[in-house]
């Protein structure tokens, strides 16, 4: 695959395209054309489909502009202009009804339902509606990796007291759409105001302020409106999310989020081999009474169904960033993590690896290939 992100002073832009085939996509395009283009041109892609996950009220899209020049199609949700209909109500919010205006003006040649799929070349995107933030707003879930747009922001959701928004609606789209997904997935938004670059579902779904406590509706309502800060003038520039530091009431958002985002980049983008240990040598390590801390981070469910590797210790991927503490004190400790196969013990070493530890390996094909070697189990009863 090959992925660029753009970072316009706090919006998140993509370019994602097929590598075989050469064919992309273009997200969430903001603030300049020539970036994309520049790119686009450099990797040899032939866009074909321009997405905005939603109207924004904080800047004006770009997709048109972008699709004219490249000969691509704009592409939105289906509800998009029931939005704009609502946003052809405000009249006078320091500068949001301008914004909405010019973005009502722009053209849309595809509209996308719940369901929907759009193929690149070998990848293929499906569409989640995912309202709260806006009436017409999508997630896109690809393969490894789910573009939140302003449904779901590091540590934080987006707000819902813009145009269309509905704190209700954002309820259900993150704990009925988007909690239900897998941990292992990365998360990219259409915002940060951080610095922060992705995270994966499964820390979200433990550290996000939002997520992270269970609410109902009514209380999650409640909380919303305390978190973010009025909209009124005073507040300065708009912004979709949440740009306050840390307080009793929001906790910390992410305390080594930059890092676990800079080491997930860096493995995605590397081999892996550095980072894998083989199952071999594992078992040769326990047999040799060797001092290494293997940690499983599958469900507890899992290791009644299938067993657990000899000395390992049970702390669930979702809640590695939370225990981190019961982890060894020295950070050059060996330490294995695996899981089912591989996928969320990846994304434990790379928290892990952010957080300082410096020998940190991924099981190879982790409780799979154990079990296809017929290595020996601990069961529980």
């Amino acid at each position: 695959m090959i992925f660029r992100q753009f970072n316009f002073d706090g919006c998140l832009g993509y370019v994602m395209a097929c590598e075989k085939e050469k064919t992309g996509i273009i997200i969430d395009p903001s603030h300049e054309t020539g970036p994309f283009l520049d790119f686009v041109e450099s990797e040899g892609i032939t866009i074909t489909h321009i997405i905005d996950t939603h109207t924004h009220v904080d800047h004006v899209s770009l997709a048109p502009e972008l699709a004219d020049v490249l000969g691509a199609k704009t592409v939105m949700n289906v509800n998009t202009p029931s939005q704009r209909a609502i946003g052809a109500t405000v009249t006078d919010l320091f500068g949001i009804e301008k914004i909405l205006a010019e973005n009502a003006r722009k053209r849309i040649d595809i509209y996308l339902d719940n369901g929907d799929k759009i193929e690149i070349g070998k990848i293929t995107l499906t569409v989640i509606h995912t309202k709260g933030h806006t009436q017409d707003h999508i997630c896109l879930l690809v393969q490894d990796r789910i573009f939140t747009g302003d449904t779901l922001i590091i540590g934080q959701c987006g707000r819902t007291d813009l145009p269309g928004g509905s704190s209700e609606d954002m309820f259900e789209s993150l704990f009925g759409k988007i909690m239900p997904l897998s941990d292992d997935l990365i998360v990219y938004p259409a915002h940060d105001y951080k610095g922060n670059i992705n995270s994966s579902l499964g820390y979200e779904k433990i550290n996000n302020v939002c997520l992270g406590t269970k609410r109902t509706v009514e209380e999650f309502g409640r909380f919303l409106k305390g978190l973010f800060p009025p909209l009124n003038a005073q507040t300065g520039k708009l912004q979709c999310g949440l740009s306050m530091e840390p307080s009793a009431d929001t906790g910390e958002l992410g305390p080594l989020m930059k890092s676990m985002c800079i080491s997930m980049e860096s493995y995605l983008t590397s081999p892996h081999g550095e980072t894998l240990i083989q199952p071999e040598e594992v078992l040769q390590k326990i047999k040799a009474r060797e001092s290494v801390f293997i940690v499983d981070v599958r469900e507890p469910k899992e290791l009644k169904e299938t067993g657990f590797i000899e000395g390992a210790m049970n702390i669930p991927v979702r809640e590695v960033a939370k225990r981190v503490s019961e982890f060894p004190g020295n950070l050059d400790t060996p330490i294995v993590v695996y899981c089912a196969s591989g996928a969320r013990s990846s994304h434990a070493a790379i928290y892990l690896r952010a957080y300082g530890y410096r020998n940190v390996k991924n099981l190879e094909y982790g409780i799979h290939g154990w079990t296809d070697r017929n290595y020996p189990l601990v069961k529980t009863v």
